[in-house]
């Protein structure tokens, strides 16, 4: 074994002190660490090995590039749940402002685990624990789940929503790069951890973000499933694919159709797409065929029925305070008589009303319907996603060209979750906040759609430019 010498004066028993400094630092910081917070080591290590597997493959400067947009979001993400924890007093259960139920959700998960682990809370806490009528979620079973497991953690726990949203964001950055390219997965992944309400709700204790996580582990786990190299990989895929059917609905109601419709939309598309005469025989089609299953006896009366719930659920909003869009005539608005009147309605007005609710979950809030300091500070977001709306559309188009599996999912993902979201909101702030649980899958085609217009801008300008240059004839 090499011995110290003097030309050797920095190495102990073939290791450099430096190290060795280095390795005990560290091994105290993780060890007060896991002392205090244990939910925060295991997080800072789970975003290691997310990164490291994010970069792998990639070029040194790709590589650098991903490294710095992602090192950047953590510690902005960090920061924010730090300034939680500084401004909230000791021993007091709170959220962030924006945060909506997060109170109420860590609330209650900690009531369930406190169950879990034999303590007594009051009654009236249990029965609001495990109440399963409006509110309830499997995401509180999650939350409580984690803090069994590694103590309780108030602040902590926001960096399990933390982690969820860099996974999506760092998978589908994977899965882009492959379909789009470098520059639409970089820009996208860029677009997606920087903008405001994403990382905003990233630090959430909502549920939105499981949410997130699961539709994206489906539409990547069928990918894989499709596209697999190895039976290994594909069987990986289909575990995904049933992981997530098997809890998404859990999480959210209706999850497991939108995610369902989502794959057989993009299976469809992909093989419709295969060819232009296919595609536009399919095109031309479709709205025929789309009339005919709904004036069937089978369907039909399912579509009225769920749209009836809708629309009394939109009326609910409208009724509440806050700040509300109409989608219906006046009649149906009037207390004594809403639910007779929406029985009543007329397939005419069923198609208006879902036209006109897509309409505004893509226009609203309109900027002179802006009541408060925080709607008017939210304008300039909403500019930014009339753009992204715009961009997706060009992304949608040169997509499919590119990778058309991908881009069909995408786009079915978007366009259901658009219509389920649409037809039940009134509320402006609640029908945003929901929106924005697709932004994660329409920045892609956003980005997407930014890359070509400013290639398709700049071949443009090269051939201007070699027009004006060459001599006259």
């Amino acid at each position: 074994m090499e011995q110290p010498t003097s030309s050797q004066p920095n190495r102990v028993v073939g290791v450099s002190r430096s190290s060795v400094i280095w390795v005990l630092l560290a091994g105290v910081f993780f060890g007060v660490g896991y002392a205090a917070s244990p939910l925060t080591v295991w997080f800072l290590g789970s975003v290691v090995v997310l990164s490291a597997w994010g970069i792998r493959g990639l070029s040194v400067r790709e590589r650098n590039w991903v490294l710095g947009i992602l090192t950047l979001a953590i510690v902005t993400r960090l920061l924010l749940i730090f300034s939680l924890f500084l401004a909230t007093e000791p021993f007091e259960m709170a959220s962030f402002f924006w945060d909506g139920d997060g109170v109420y959700y860590k609330q209650r998960a900690d009531w369930i685990r406190q169950v879990w682990l034999g303590n007594q809370i009051a009654p009236l806490d249990y029965d609001r624990a495990f109440f399963r009528g409006y509110g309830w979620t499997s995401y509180l079973y999650v939350l409580a789940y984690v803090q069994y497991w590694f103590g309780e953690a108030p602040y902590a726990i926001h960096l399990f929503n933390v982690f969820l949203s860099l996974s999506v964001a760092v998978v589908l950055f994977r899965l882009i790069r492959v379909g789009y390219g470098k520059a639409t997965a970089l820009l996208g992944l860029l677009l997606l951890l920087f903008m405001p309400t994403p990382l905003l709700w990233s630090v959430s204790a909502l549920k939105e973000s499981l949410y997130v996580f699961l539709i994206m582990l489906g539409l990547v786990g069928t990918v894989l499933a499709v596209r697999g190299p190895t039976m290994t990989r594909r069987a990986v895929g289909v575990c995904a694919v049933i992981i997530a059917f098997a809890t998404i609905d859990g999480v959210r109601g209706g999850g497991d159709l939108l995610l369902a419709l989502a794959i057989v939309g993009g299976l469809v598309g992909a093989i419709a797409t295969r060819r232009l005469s296919v595609a536009v025989l399919v095109v031309a089609l479709l709205p025929f065929v789309t009339y005919g299953v709904l004036r069937t006896d089978a369907i039909y009366p399912r579509i009225k029925s769920e749209l009836e719930i809708a629309a009394v659920q939109h009326i609910g909003h409208v009724k509440t305070v806050g700040n509300s869009y109409r989608l219906l005539e006046q009649r149906f608005y009037v207390d004594a008589a809403r639910e007779i009147a929406i029985t009543s309605w007329t397939p005419v007005d069923q198609v208006r009303y879902v036209v006109k609710a897509v309409a505004s979950f893509i226009a609203m809030p309109l900027p002179w319907q802006a009541r408060s300091t925080t709607e008017v500070l939210f304008l300039p977001l909403q500019i930014i996603w009339y753009l992204m709306v715009f961009f997706a559309v060009v992304g949608s188009v040169a997509g499919l060209r590119r990778d058309p599996f991908v881009t069909c999912m995408l786009v079915a993902t978007v366009a259901i979750g658009a219509v389920a979201i649409a037809i039940y909101s009134g509320n402006i702030g609640t029908m945003v906040r929901l929106r924005d649980t697709l932004v994660p899958f329409v920045v892609w085609l956003s980005a997407e759609g930014i890359v070509t217009t400013g290639s398709a801008w700049r071949a443009a300008r090269w051939r201007n430019l070699v027009y004006l240059r060459t001599p006259a004839h």
